[in-house]
């Protein structure tokens, strides 16, 4: 980094404890590479969070891939806030690339005080044509960067909009509670990802200083984008020592080299036109390490809350009050085979997909529904309702919601004798009165 003619080794990025670098790169396009590369060289644990009204997500045709057609971003699960999600799982430290499609002059709003902010595109913040200077923009912007941390303005488009690069050595708000500093001009020549679009990156470095208030609490933040935060201590336990699944619908390194050993066979098929996967989005060594770090840090977990009450009708029965998708974080540690009517089962799936493979769809749109005459609820509901649920169960943990007349009674009758496989019934319930007698 270049100050005053001086040539200093490094920028001087925020340093965080326990919890990843939280970074903004709004309105990014496919420059989100370079802020990413940027990252990369920093070499610690990080988030980079991209708002775009078109994003260019890495799996969408064509996958984003190295020279050498590998795959660099595997896919995980999506944020609670929408978008998707996707980690490089070489890096060896928790790393993760958010995007979602939402105009940035709003999507800023709903994350915390950032650590950097990553700008090369300023028009979804102008406000004012007559206003649209650098003057006119940081110092809002700045208002969502902590105290002490950077904006990094890339020169990308310098000589397209001179204005927004007529930076003064320090500027405040109108509020004079934030403060942005120029401290350098920093460059970046050797790119750290093998992608095309990655270039050379020369940008203007801030430092800001800013006695605003709190924002979005940083670990509710987190939590909203990462599955293991939303657990708690004894669930992230369990977890441990199991990886989390590929993406579904992407395929796994097996059967891509089956496809590319058949095209080395019978070339007229062509090559696979998806480049090579990784095994895992994780390696199981850092995975195990990961979780067992965020165990040992209860305070930086938000785990979901649940209103429980537990029987033992011969197997074990849990009744949860509230939204069952608002729980699938937790059946997908319990794993869980969810039995459920279509419209339900398509909502939990959209929200959480790897509880697919268990699922069980009463009613399939392209076949018979699996209990025939099936009456949900109510008095005249489907005779031994309970029981028919259970023999469809794919796990020895069924999960539904309120069924037939919502009794105590009437569960406790139907599985007194029950001697299926499974061991553990799950029924969620929204009406407090439901199973209180």
């Amino acid at each position: 980094m270049w100050k005053n003619g001086e040539l200093f080794s490094s920028v001087p990025f925020p340093e965080v404890r326990d919890r990843p670098l939280i970074v903004y790169h709004p309105a990014a396009d496919m420059n989100y590479l370079n802020s990413w590369s940027i990252m990369v060289e920093n070499d610690q644990p990080f988030i980079l969070f991209c708002d775009e009204l078109g994003p260019r997500y890495p799996d969408d045709m064509p996958f984003l891939e190295t020279s050498l057609r590998m795959e660099y971003f595997a896919r995980i699960a999506n944020p609670l806030i929408g978008g998707r999600a996707y980690r490089h799982p070489e890096l060896g430290y928790q790393n993760m690339l958010a995007m979602r499609q939402k105009d940035a002059s709003k999507g800023i709003n709903d994350l915390p005080l950032v650590d950097i902010l990553y700008l090369d595109w300023l028009e979804p913040f102008v406000e004012n044509r007559k206003r649209n200077s650098y003057s006119d923009i940081i110092p809002k912007l700045a208002s969502h960067v902590r105290d002490g941390g950077l904006i990094i303005l890339d020169r990308k488009h310098a000589e397209v909009v001179p204005e927004w690069f007529t930076y003064s050595q320090i500027i405040l708000s109108t509020k004079k509670d934030v403060c942005v500093e120029h401290i350098g001009r920093g460059e970046w020549p050797i790119p750290y990802l093998d992608i095309d679009g990655v270039r050379e990156v020369e940008a203007e470095v801030f430092r800001v200083k800013n006695l605003g208030g709190e924002k979005t609490d940083v670990n509710d933040f987190l939590a909203s984008l990462i599955h293991e935060r939303r657990l708690t201590q004894k669930d992230l336990k369990k977890k441990m020592r199991k990886l989390p699944e590929r993406w579904p619908g992407h395929p796994d390194k097996d059967s891509w080299f089956q496809r590319y050993m058949d095209y080395l066979d019978w070339p007229e098929n062509g090559e696979p036109y998806l480049p090579c996967p990784y095994s895992n989005s994780w390696t199981f060594k850092e995975y195990y390490h990961w979780v067992d770090s965020l165990s040992g840090n209860p305070r930086a977990l938000r785990p979901i809350l649940r209103v429980e009450r537990k029987y033992n009708f011969g197997i074990k029965v849990t009744l949860v009050h509230g939204d069952i998708t608002e729980h699938l974080d937790w059946l997908y540690v319990e794993d869980t085979s969810l039995i459920l009517r279509g419209n339900l089962l398509s909502d939990c799936l959209s929200k959480w997909c790897w509880l697919q493979t268990k699922a069980v769809d009463l009613q399939p749109k392209w076949d018979k529904n699996l209990i025939p005459r099936l009456k949900w609820s109510g008095h005249d509901s489907t005779p031994n309702l309970t029981l028919e649920l259970l023999k469809l169960s794919k796990s020895p943990v069924a999960a539904t919601i309120v069924h037939g007349n919502a009794t105590l009674k009437e569960l406790r009758k139907q599985l007194r004798n029950y001697s299926g496989d499974v061991e553990h019934l799950i029924i969620f319930h929204k009406d407090a009165e439901d199973y209180c007698d």
